[in-house]
C-alpha cells in the first residue's frame, strides 16, 4: 500500500510565522545553510507515513478533537538546545502543559503507529547543528520575547520535490463540549 510521509502541527499565526523567517534568516547570515532554515514556523506534534485512507480516517479524528480544544496564548520568551543540535525557541511554562495535554489527547485518539511523537512542545529554528554553530546561534540573538495565540492544528504532507511538508488541512480550535464531555455531565 502506497503512503506519504505527513506531519500534524501546532501552527502559529502569520506575524510570528514572519519573525521566526527572518530569525532563520538571521542565523543564515552567520552559519550558513543549516537543516530547518526553509521551513515555516510550526509546533510538531507528531510526523508519520499513512495512506490516503487512513488521512481520510483521521481528519474525523482530529476535526472532533479540534473541536474541544480551546485556544492556548502561548509565548516565547527563551531559546533552547537538544543533545541533536536542535536549537530551539521554549514554550513557556503555562502554555507548555496545555500543549502537552493536546497532543497526548490525538496521540490516544489516532494510535499512530511506528510515528515520531513529540513530548516536548517547542518551535525549532535549527536542527542538527554543531555545537559551535549552536554557539553562534544563542550569541546572534538577544532574549526573546514572541508570542501568539495557539488556535488551530494543521496536517502537512512532505513534498519530495521541494523536500518541506505542504499545509494541506487546517483544523481551529472551537472551545466546544465535546461528545464525550456531554455524555459524562449527565450522569
Amino acid at each position: 500500500m502506497y503512503s506519504d510521509k505527513y506531519s500534524l502541527c501546532f501552527q502559529p499565526d502569520e506575524v510570528l510565522i514572519e519573525q521566526v523567517k527572518i530569525m532563520k534568516l538571521d542565523l543564515a547570515e552567520v552559519i550558513g545553510w543549516y537543516h530547518s532554515k526553509n521551513s515555516l514556523a510550526h509546533l510538531t506534534i507528531a510526523e508519520f507515513q499513512a495512506s490516503e485512507k487512513d488521512i481520510a480516517r483521521m481528519h474525523q479524528q482530529i476535526t472532533r478533537c479540534c473541536t474541544g480544544f480551546a485556544p492556548i496564548e502561548t509565548h516565547l520568551t527563551s531559546f533552547g538546545t537538544y543533545p541533536n543540535g536542535t536549537f530551539f525557541l521554549e514554550v513557556d511554562g503555562v502554555a507548555k502543559p496545555q500543549l502537552k495535554s493536546y497532543a497526548q489527547k490525538l496521540f490516544q485518539t489516532l494510535q499512530l503507529k511506528n510515528a515520531y511523537k513529540c513530548t516536548d512542545p517547542h518551535l525549532s529554528i535549527g536542527r542538527k547543528l554543531e555545537e559551535a554553530k549552536i554557539q553562534q546561534a544563542y550569541a546572534t540573538f538577544k532574549q526573546p520575547n514572541l508570542s501568539f495565540c495557539c488556535n488551530q492544528i494543521v496536517l502537512r504532507r512532505l513534498n519530495m520535490e521541494r523536500r518541506q511538508f505542504d499545509i494541506i488541512q487546517y483544523y481551529p480550535f472551537l472551545s466546544q463540549p465535546t461528545s464525550e464531555e456531554t455524555q459524562l455531565t449527565l450522569f
